[in-house]
């Protein structure tokens, strides 16, 4: 698929995720069941994470995308650890609550919920892999990557 059919790909899948949040809405606005409608509008919540995520993977298919600074690095790399750890908490909990309850809709949901954190827990673990660990591109690798073996070291002719 090239870039152009991919771009169309995305732009159909944004309007469908688009069209099932509607519905959703559309179906539980007036629903008494809090629970069904949780439930509806909790799947609605997914398809406009998807929208999101598909609207930004339409930016990286257009162009590149900015190299996040050592600043920005920095600033996110503790608030995803303890979102991992707590992600972890979470996993923990809602298997014992699982495991503890009498009742077979509070384990349903806790396992569904547990099911989520789960994915979140992996996606935080690959995230922080991908964009704290590896070095940061910094104003000094660029200049060492452009002169390095440049004849000239930045100045006209030598």
């Amino acid at each position: 698929m090239n870039k152009e059919e991919t771009l169309k790909f995305i732009e159909k899948q944004i309007e469908l995720e688009m069209r099932i949040i509607r519905i959703v809405e559309e179906n539980t606005e007036k629903l008494g069941n809090v629970f069904v409608k949780d439930l509806l509008l909790g799947i609605a919540q997914d398809s406009k994470k998807h929208a999101a995520l598909l609207k930004s993977l339409r930016k990286a298919v257009e162009g590149p995308t900015p190299f996040i600074s050592a600043g920005e690095r920095d600033k996110i790399a503790d608030g995803i650890k303890e979102h991992i750890r707590l992600e972890a908490e979470a996993i923990k909990t809602y298997g014992q609550l699982i495991e503890e309850s009498d009742s077979e809709q509070v384990r349903t949901i806790a396992a569904m919920i547990r099911e989520d954190e789960i994915k979140h827990h992996k996606l935080l673990h690959d995230l922080y892999k991908a964009v704290i660990e590896p070095e940061t591109l910094t104003e000094d690798m660029l200049w060492e990557i452009m002169w390095k073996d440049s004849p000239w070291h930045g100045s006209p002719g030598g």
